[in-house]
């Protein structure tokens, strides 16, 4: 049970355990930029869409 406290052998593990993490955040990473990218201009347009719809009932009431 000595070897669980070795540096090596806790060295190991943790380099391990970033190069995992890094992986995952390589291969998720494009996906979820994507699905954000495509959500904020959608929201972008339905926010555009209230604006415009409030400019003219703005309009409207001036007139």
């Amino acid at each position: 049970m000595d070897f669980l406290t070795s540096p090596w052998f806790i060295i190991t593990v943790v380099i391990s355990i970033i190069v995992g993490n890094v992986a995952a955040l390589k291969y998720l990473t494009p996906k979820n930029l994507d699905k954000l990218n495509k959500n904020h201009k959608n929201d972008l347009d339905r926010l555009l869409e209230l604006d415009k719809k409030h400019q003219q009932e703005i309009k409207k009431r001036d007139e």
